[in-house]
């Protein structure tokens, strides 16, 4: 299988659900704030529905970052608004220097993208603060992209430039840095785990690498994932993510999906009774944590999810990457039997997770694609929008892998 590989990555934020957090974006709070300003005690004009508007910047509106704080046992970043007609509806998108580049400077094409994406985060009037999930380092933009009373672009928009700085790697971030091998008893994985952002994130190197020459084993060792940092309890999360999107020989050249998700198993549907993908994408998997006598273990975290008109309630099976087949939608695995949760007798079972070595192999600063290294940071374009999941999918069930 020859693979195309192209490199994108979220940046979400964490919320407590059931013992381990869930990935939501954004992270909103509830309500508006006193509305407030004026640009002439107007909203701004409705564009026709036959042609794309012009730009329009508004010098009367304003947007700035105002920092990251701590709200409610989370760490968030905080982007205010003011001097925003009473009546005037608008979006508010952060995106940072290098995915904004790949617009070549159209802004319509940026804004139209956002209310695609994004129409169900409509702010009407200001003052407002808007909370995000954390910034990773580098230099970012923040746009109020102002929309007519159907909720349609007039091209009116404001906009700021900052920079987020990287934070110094606290102790217990660096305590995850390393080679280690995970293990479910059967089946052991060598990872490298390497800063991607102080505090935040890791990238993971080699899950679903085995043995060479294992039968029936598709080497995943040419991909990475993200792992998270939390600082509040100092576990390592393991998050379901869009990895690329590449062009699948083994299928006649079709477009595909590769994403790292999780599996659950699922028992109680007599007719179609096993494995299924959940394929909701910025969720926690599983995380690691010490047990308090010098061990590192895995566990899963639980999960509640539809399964045909049935619903499950558990916790995860296993965790790996999978692929979707663009224009089917048909699911599929790369390996079948991969590192779990649960032995063969059902009954569940905690990974172990040891470090072999202090740094690991992989430079930290480096991302390996195609035996090609890119810089990490503001060189390597990422996601760019805090609140958005690269392939958009929002699923409620489960599906059966062909």
């Amino acid at each position: 299988m020859k693979l195309y590989r192209y490199l994108m990555a979220a940046v979400v934020v964490a919320a407590f659900l059931t013992g381990c957090r869930t990935r939501v974006e954004p992270y909103y709070p509830h309500g508006h704030q006193t509305p407030g300003g004026n640009n002439n005690g107007q909203p701004s004009t409705p564009s026709t529905p036959e042609t794309d508007p012009k730009p329009n910047e508004n010098s009367t509106w304003q947007i700035s970052y105002e920092g990251r704080k701590e709200v409610d046992g989370a760490i968030v970043e905080e982007i205010q608004v003011n001097n925003v007609p009473i009546t005037q509806q608008y979006l508010v998108s952060v995106i940072n220097k290098a995915n904004y580049a790949t617009y070549g400077g159209d802004v319509i094409a940026f804004f139209k993208n956002e209310l695609a994406n994004n129409s169900e985060y409509v702010y009407v009037g200001a003052p407002e603060v808007i909370q995000f999930s954390r910034f990773r380092h580098g230099t970012w933009y923040a746009f109020i992209i102002a929309l007519d009373s159907n909720k349609k672009l007039t091209g009116e928009f404001a906009y700021c430039k900052f920079s987020v700085e990287e934070e110094e790697p606290s102790n217990e971030y660096l305590s995850w840095l390393g080679n280690w091998t995970v293990s479910d008893g059967r089946i052991s994985y060598d990872l490298k785990i390497v800063q991607e952002e102080a505090n935040q994130v890791y990238r993971v190197y080699g899950w679903e690498v085995r043995e060479a020459n294992t039968p029936d084993w598709v080497q995943m060792d040419l991909e990475s994932l993200e792992a998270f940092f939390e600082p509040t309890d100092g576990r390592l999360y393991f998050v379901s993510q869009y990895i690329t999107t590449y062009e699948d020989e083994d299928l006649d050249g079709a477009e595909v999906d590769e994403l790292f998700l999780g599996v659950i198993d699922y028992d109680g549907i007599t007719e179609e009774m096993g494995l299924y993908i959940v394929p909701d994408e910025n969720i926690h998997l599983a995380y690691a944590e010490d047990d308090g006598e010098g061990n590192v273990k895995v566990r899963p975290c639980d999960i509640s999810v539809n399964v045909g008109d049935d619903k499950f309630e558990g916790k995860f099976y296993c965790m790996q990457y999978v692929y979707q087949e663009v224009k089917s939608g048909d699911w599929h695995y790369y390996n079948n039997d991969t590192v779990s949760f649960f032995d063969n007798a059902g009954g569940f079972r905690y990974l172990t997770m040891e470090k072999t070595k202090a740094v690991a192999d992989v430079p930290a600063n480096t991302v390996m694609r195609n035996g090609k290294a890119r810089l990490t940071g503001e060189d390597k374009p990422l996601s760019g929008k805090v609140y958005q999941p690269r392939s958009g999918r929002v699923v409620k069930g489960a599906v059966k892998a062909k």
